[in-house]
């Protein structure tokens, strides 16, 4: 490739980036409106199906899944930072039913929008240290991990989030998840199978909360790899993170958000006899759908 052909395939990599970013753009604008393919192709502007071919390439996401995806996201900072209702707080993000913006927010958060605002308020302050901690200290051992994911750039007291999506599944939710305090290697179980990985990394010096729901710039890392695991062995997977981009999703579409706040906020608890208060299930160990 000379350097002319490689300087018109980056310029072309650019121009499209630019293009979902300004659609992305538009629907956080535009929360509350019933937006259609049509309308945030019209933004790129290209056909609607270029657009959504261009935008999937660009975000690893379809545009639905990822305005699903910001609606979740602010209707989770609606949640924790105001005392509107569910209701009020489902029309802010555009859903007409109150019912409808209950299931879906339920299927995609992994709890209700009601309980969300109760343990998301219970861990409002708790800094990443203290939770990585505690953390450490109640995580059960993964003695055979099938998947260990090489994070180079986790210090200890970091908080370690990682989703695993199965290739080519139409899923909005991962194949599984775990959650690990800051280590350069962290275990994942699962399937044999060819996975998309993404992480997010939430510094030790800062909240949960401010990583999780504020998306707040400098408090977290994300990072992504295609990972395959095969039908013997285990393999190893090295990650790269960095700080997010204008084309990167919210940084809670990697899963069951609110089940990893709930185990957290259970952790943030002051310690309780051993037999009130068994772990539901062991936070290094990822849960598969």
């Amino acid at each position: 490739m000379n350097s002319t052909s490689g300087l018109s395939a980056y310029l072309a990599d650019q121009a499209r980036k630019a293009a979902a970013a300004q659609a992305i753009d538009y629907m956080r604008q535009h929360l509350a409106e019933p937006l259609q393919l049509a309308d945030l192709a019209r933004v790129a502007p290209f056909s609607p199906f270029y657009f959504h071919r261009l935008f999937r390439d660009v975000t690893t996401m379809t545009p639905a899944r990822f305005l699903a995806a910001l609606r979740m996201a602010e209707a989770r900072r609606l949640l924790l930072h105001t005392d509107r209702t569910v209701t009020a707080i489902s029309r802010c993000v555009g859903y007409t039913s109150a019912a409808t913006f209950t299931t879906q927010f339920s299927r995609l958060v992994g709890i209700t929008p009601g309980h969300f605002r109760q343990v998301a308020r219970l861990l409002d302050g708790r800094c990443c240290h203290v939770l990585a901690d505690r953390l450490h200290h109640a995580a059960a051992v993964v003695t055979r991990p099938r998947l260990t994911l090489l994070v180079p750039d986790s210090e200890p007291g970091d908080l370690v989030l990682v989703g695993l999506r199965g290739k080519g599944r139409s899923t909005d939710v991962p194949t599984a998840w775990t959650v690990a305090a800051g280590s350069s290697a962290v275990p994942v179980i699962a399937r044999p199978s060819a996975y998309h990985a993404q992480i997010v990394l939430a510094r030790a010096h800062r909240t949960l909360i401010s990583a999780l729901v504020d998306e707040e710039p400098t408090s977290y890392l994300i990072g992504t790899a295609e990972v395959e695991l095969p039908q013997r062995g285990a393999t190893v997977g090295r990650i790269l993170i960095g700080p997010p981009q204008p084309t990167d999703p919210p940084v809670l579409a990697i899963g069951p958000v609110g089940r990893i706040i709930e185990t957290f906020a259970y952790l943030s608890e002051p310690p309780r006899c051993p037999e009130s208060a068994p772990l539901a299930t062991a936070p290094t160990r990822a849960t598969i759908a």
